[in-house]
């Protein structure tokens, strides 16, 4: 009985998570970039390519800024890519998730810093970008979650709902 009663609680601690492994694909096709276009989209030797797991929204308009600043520092001259799923529920084909040389998720150092939001329609990563979505919303990382929890509280802050325009 103590030897089940010991297993039972073994099992119903969720196991630890190392939020330090980022999604790498260090053999995933490199293409050359001409341009950062916008927040979501790369010019590149293939056409344009926007990033399949993350999105940055147009509002507020400062936080869109620092996003496509911070897309341009990761993405350099050369980026490798990975496909998406065959069966997506996504329009244009030209989405392609976006790693720097090294093999580093650029979408997920953008969800993580507070600038992107995560996919949340389908996608093989789609798991581990919403895990480090609400990640940066707990931690309030970037322009993106900066207030997040006295927003819900009630408390005055300088959040801004992500999508809503600002009024000047």
């Amino acid at each position: 009985m103590i030897a089940i009663a010991a297993c039972t609680t073994q099992e119903s601690v969720p196991p630890a998570v190392d939020s330090s492994d980022d999604l790498r694909c260090a053999e995933c096709e490199i293409v050359s970039v001409d341009q950062v276009i916008d927040a979501n989209t790369l010019a590149t030797e293939l056409g344009e390519i926007s990033m399949y797991g993350a999105f940055v929204l147009d509002h507020p308009e400062d936080c869109a800024a620092l996003a496509k600043t911070r897309l341009a520092e990761l993405t350099g001259s050369q980026v490798r890519i990975e496909h998406g799923p065959d069966d997506s529920v996504r329009i244009a084909d030209n989405h392609r998730y976006v790693f720097t040389l090294d093999g580093i998720s650029i979408e997920e150092t953008l969800i993580r810093e507070g600038l992107a939001l995560a996919w949340t329609q389908d996608g093989q990563h789609m798991g581990w970008f919403l895990f480090q979505d609400a990640q940066a919303k707990a931690n309030e990382s970037g322009c993106l979650w900066k207030g997040w929890n006295a927003f819900q509280r009630g408390e005055p802050s300088e959040f801004r709902v992500p999508g809503l325009p600002t009024r000047n």
